[in-house]
């Protein structure tokens, strides 16, 4: 059994311990792998996650980080993408953080996300 994380909302991890679903404000849920997580959380991560819209109207799982003093995609931390680089959905599941359904590729990334 893993024990619980104190956020705003419940933190829970999947059987083998290798998934952990982070509920948003929205009432969803996004998966991150273990080690994200743990990452997230060394590095002082608020998971205090939310979903915002960019002017597509995508959704995007996204976090206010008080250290870098910004908000944003929780996806693209993950992944350490830098300038230039976007991020895609395998499955097309922008809650599905995990890095297997996630990739790297080029192009200009969106500044643009509203709140949800």
């Amino acid at each position: 059994m893993h024990k619980n994380i104190k956020t705003k909302r419940p933190v829970r991890f999947s059987d083998d311990g290798l998934t952990v679903f982070v509920d948003l404000a929205s009432g969803q849920t996004a998966m991150v792998d273990r080690d994200d997580h743990e990452r997230c959380l060394s590095e002082g991560l608020s998971l205090n996650w939310y979903l915002a819209k960019d002017r597509a109207g995508n959704n995007y799982v996204v976090v206010y980080a008080p250290r870098l003093g910004n908000i944003f995609t929780v996806s693209r931390y993950i992944m350490r993408a830098g300038r230039g680089e976007v991020i895609s959905y395998y499955n097309g599941n922008r809650l599905d953080l995990r890095k297997a359904n996630l990739r790297r590729g080029e192009g200009a990334a969106r500044r643009a996300l509203d709140a949800a």
